[in-house]
């Protein structure tokens, strides 16, 4: 990287053979690569070796929770934080080194990320918008550990956003896609408990079937969703299945709990 503010690098990883090496390779200018990898069974952590050697394995309990264990790790106060199917292409290299060539003003940077999802580019459902914070100085944000689903981050100081995209290769596939939703359902729930959220027989069909038809039509219409042809249909509606899943566990977690009905 070229004199200016260094940078550390946080990639999370799990069973990502087929995206770890891409994913590292564009992130090899940076000063500091840290890899976090959920106890991967395939070739993630013999390919990560080839860029780095600060590879620690924890088991994932909560997206936020993982990455501030990364984050515990770095040696530097600017900190770039992916996923190992994510990609900094070089025009986005170009512009996080150019915005951090002298101490910049924001304290962190709103990314747009574009998202491959069954080999088509996702530019509605709510997908494509400035709203990922991947790029902060650790001395001002930090990770807000009471959300395990989405990585809530705390912060102090402006933000400001990257003119160029990350590119984001999700799911390959629909089984992909089925698998990761039942472990996103899970880690809502819990976030949904913990912040005292309860279903009750005079709400559950709010939570159950209102909320996700919900979902959808914000997706699918506010969101014009309809614009990404089938694919954006299927993401919209897994989306709406993926909350149905979160409040059925939820409900579960409650009934199963010390004192739950």
């Amino acid at each position: 990287m070229t004199p200016g503010e260094k940078i550390s690098c946080i990639v999370g990883s799990k069973n990502a053979e087929k995206d770890i090496g891409e994913c590292l390779e564009s992130v090899k200018w940076a000063d500091e690569i840290i890899v976090v990898d959920d106890f991967s069974s395939d070739r993630t952590i013999e390919i990560a070796k080839r860029y780095t050697d600060k590879i620690f394995q924890k088991h994932l309990t909560g997206y936020t929770e993982q990455k501030d264990f990364g984050l515990q790790k770095t040696s530097n106060c600017w900190v770039l934080s992916l996923d190992a199917d994510e990609r900094v292409t070089k025009e986005l290299e170009d512009e996080i080194v150019q915005k951090l060539s002298s101490p910049p003003e924001a304290s962190g940077f709103l990314f747009r990320r574009l998202n491959i999802f069954l080999g088509k580019p996702v530019r509605h459902c709510g997908w494509y918008e400035a709203n990922n914070l991947r790029l902060f100085d650790k001395e001002k944000i930090g990770y807000d550990l009471t959300m395990k689903y989405l990585e809530s981050m705390k912060i102090s100081g402006r933000l400001d956003v990257m003119e160029h995209d990350l590119i984001h290769y999700t799911c390959r596939s629909l089984d992909d896609y089925v698998k990761r939703m039942d472990l996103w359902a899970a880690l809502n729930a819990r976030d949904l408990f913990n912040k005292g959220v309860r279903v009750r027989p005079l709400t559950c069909g709010y939570y159950l079937l209102l909320k996700p038809a919900a979902v959808f039509l914000q997706k699918y219409f506010l969101k014009a969703g309809y614009l990404d042809g089938y694919v954006g249909f299927l993401i919209c509606g897994l989306s709406a299945v993926t909350y149905f899943l979160s409040y059925n566990k939820l409900w579960k977690m409650e009934r199963s709990s010390p004192g739950g009905a």
